[in-house]
C-alpha cells in the first residue's frame, strides 16, 4: 500500500465505540501516525526545555511557551481531523490551514481556560494537602474527578459549537456526565490505560496515543449524544 494511500473504514460494520475507533485509527493508519508526529512536535520544545537543566532560563522559558501557546490550537485540530475520519472521510492534511482559522481563536477562547481549569484544581488540592486541609483536599478531589471525567466530551463539543464559551462547554459536558456516567468513567479508564501505555513506550505517545486518544473520546461522544433531543447549555456565559 502506497504512504498515505487509505481508503478509510467500512462504515457499514457497527463495532461499537471502542472498536471503531481502532478500525478508524487502522483504516488511514500512515495518515494517523503522520497526524500524531504533527501533534507530538508541539510538545517536543517543552520536554526539551525540562532535559536542558543547564541551558539559560530565557531558552528554556521560551520553549515551554512555545508548547504552551502550540498545544490548544493542535490538539483541537487533531479532534477536528479524527472527527471526519470517524465520519469516514480521509485525512487530508491541507485542511488543517482551513481548521486552524476556524478553530485558532476558540481554542484560546474556551479550550485553553478548561486545560487551565484542571492544572488550577490540582494546584489547590495539593496547596489544601500542605496545609492539612483534608475537610476541603476530599471535595475537591472528587469534583476533580467529575472534571476530568467531562475532560473527555471538551473537544468534541468545541468542534461542533464553536462559538461556545468554556463555561458552556463545561456546563453541557457535565450533563453528558451525569446522562452516561457508566460510558464516561468506560472511556476515562480506556483513555488512562493508553496515556500509561505511551508514558511506558515514548515511540507509542509520538506515533499513536494521542490520536488513539482522541477517537475513543470521539467515538464515545458520538454515542452518548445519539438522541434525537439536541442538547443545549442553557446559557452561553
Amino acid at each position: 500500500m502506497p504512504f498515505l494511500d487509505d481508503t478509510g473504514i467500512r462504515e457499514e460494520i457497527d463495532r461499537g465505540p471502542f472498536w471503531s475507533a481502532f478500525a478508524t485509527f487502522g483504516g488511514q493508519l500512515e495518515r494517523m501516525v503522520a497526524v500524531n508526529i504533527l501533534w507530538a512536535l508541539q510538545l517536543a520544545p517543552a520536554v526539551l526545555a525540562m532535559l536542558l537543566i543547564g541551558a539559560p532560563d530565557i531558552l528554556r522559558w521560551a520553549l515551554i511557551f512555545y508548547t504552551a501557546a502550540a498545544i490548544p490550537p493542535a490538539t483541537v485540530v487533531l479532534y477536528a481531523l479524527m472527527r471526519g475520519a470517524t465520519d469516514g472521510e480521509p485525512i487530508e492534511f491541507g485542511l488543517i490551514r482551513e481548521l486552524l482559522g476556524k478553530l485558532l481563536i476558540p481554542s484560546y477562547w474556551a479550550f485553553a481556560p478548561l486545560l487551565g481549569s484542571l492544572g488550577f484544581v490540582l494546584w489547590v488540592i495539593n496547596t489544601a494537602n500542605e496545609a492539612g486541609l483534608q475537610i476541603v483536599s476530599v471535595p475537591l478531589q472528587v469534583g476533580f474527578l467529575f472534571l476530568l471525567t467531562s475532560a473527555n466530551y471538551w473537544s468534541s463539543l468545541l468542534i461542533e459549537h464553536p462559538e461556545w464559551s468554556a463555561p458552556a462547554i463545561l456546563q453541557l459536558s457535565l450533563k453528558l456526565v451525569w446522562r452516561a456516567p457508566g460510558r464516561s468513567l468506560l472511556v476515562s479508564g480506556a483513555v488512562l490505560l493508553a496515556l500509561i501505555l505511551g508514558a511506558i513506550s515514548i515511540g507509542g505517545l509520538v506515533l499513536s496515543v494521542p490520536v488513539i486518544v482522541a477517537l475513543l473520546q470521539t467515538q464515545m461522544y458520538l454515542a452518548v449524544t445519539r438522541n434525537p433531543r439536541s442538547v443545549q447549555p442553557d446559557r452561553k456565559a
